[in-house]
């Protein structure tokens, strides 16, 4: 493939394509080590919230997957950035413990908080969801790490953050800022760690929205994994077109290397 061939440099997602259910998928580990013997840069952009970027690294090399901290792009750690950016403001969470780590920084609200910050979190009820109505009711803004719709897991789809964003929005009214995928702002910032064009890279994920069309928005090709949450049909139902197909991601290092 072309596009693969001519890259400078590459953008990953991270789940469905490179780890499923917490262990690498196949060619995951082939790759890495291709790009390195190429001396060819790449980025994880990650919309994965569970874990701050530290965790995240660590829980990588553990099965395999060596990469730096700053290889690593995550919609968790590009909420920190914007929060820093509207003045630190009172927040009130609705992530993991874990990746509350990372805005330790901030104060936190839980009566009246000025605006809240929504990830992957596992610990919604009735109540949660109807407190978090009532903040944004009462003028806090909304901040969605990400507006996934679902992921894939080994017993199969899961509902992702989207879904209580969308019922917020719906809700009240009011639209939230997405700071993670597929935002443009968040490319950009891989780009410009990489110091190289859009035209240059290669995004490759298994997500329609959030990956390709993301990518292409801002001028990067954007290549579909069929692999993780992929399946027969989507694109097509979509509107979407990919500027490429990959198998797996098993399959990059033969294309790098001929």
């Amino acid at each position: 493939m072309k596009l693969i061939q001519k890259a400078k440099g590459f953008l990953f997602d991270l789940d469905g394509v490179f780890i499923q259910s917490g262990r690498t998928l196949p060619g995951a580990k082939e790759t890495i080590t291709s790009l390195r013997d190429l001396n060819i840069p790449f980025r994880f952009l990650t919309n994965t919230t569970t874990k701050n970027r530290r965790t995240l690294q660590t829980s990588l090399a553990d099965i395999g997957l060596q990469c730096s901290e700053e290889e690593i792009f995550s919609a968790g750690f590009s909420g920190v950035q914007t929060i820093r950016k509207m003045g630190s403001p009172p927040c009130c969470f609705y992530i993991t413990e874990n990746l509350k780590t990372d805005y330790s920084e901030f104060k936190e609200n839980r009566d009246a908080p000025k605006v809240i910050i929504i990830g992957d979190y596992e610990d919604w009820t009735f109540d949660l969801l109807d407190q978090a109505f009532k903040h944004v009711m009462n003028g806090a803004e909304i901040i969605a790490l990400h507006m996934g719709k679902y992921y894939k897991v080994d017993m199969g789809l899961r509902l992702d953050a989207g879904g209580f964003v969308a019922a917020l929005e719906f809700a009240t009214g009011k639209k939230a800022q997405i700071v993670g995928k597929p935002n443009k702002k968040f490319f950009q910032c891989a780009l410009d760690h990489l110091r190289l064009r859009s035209e240059d890279v290669v995004m490759l994920g298994d997500d329609l929205i959030n990956d390709v069309k993301g990518a292409q928005d801002i001028g990067i090709p954007g290549i579909l994994v069929k692999t993780g949450k992929y399946h027969k049909g989507m694109v097509e139902s979509s509107g979407i077109n990919p500027d490429g197909f990959l198998h797996s991601i098993a399959d990059l290092p033969n294309i790098l290397n001929s």
